[in-house]
């Protein structure tokens, strides 16, 4: 699987199917590239990003999910 695909995946977990959209805008508007172009050098701050953009309409405890998850993520990226 890309990196877009492993961080749809998680985030398909607690978004379902506007994980896609949410994916799309996190990283066109704030790391200022498309999702497949995702590196694993950008996943700190998509973590951080998607935390933010996450705990005031979904809450704190999903955002910390997404952000663990990720951080799984930029682990077994190695």
């Amino acid at each position: 699987m890309t990196l877009e695909q492993d961080c749809l995946a998680i985030l398909a977990k607690q978004m379902g199917p506007a994980a896609k959209i949410f994916l799309d805008r996190q990283c066109r508007h704030n790391l200022l590239k498309e999702p497949a172009k995702l590196e694993k050098s950008d996943l700190p701050a998509l973590s951080k990003i998607c935390f933010s953009a996450t705990q005031s309409t979904l809450g704190v405890t999903v955002a910390e999910n997404i952000k663990k998850d990720l951080a799984t993520l930029m682990e077994s990226k190695e």
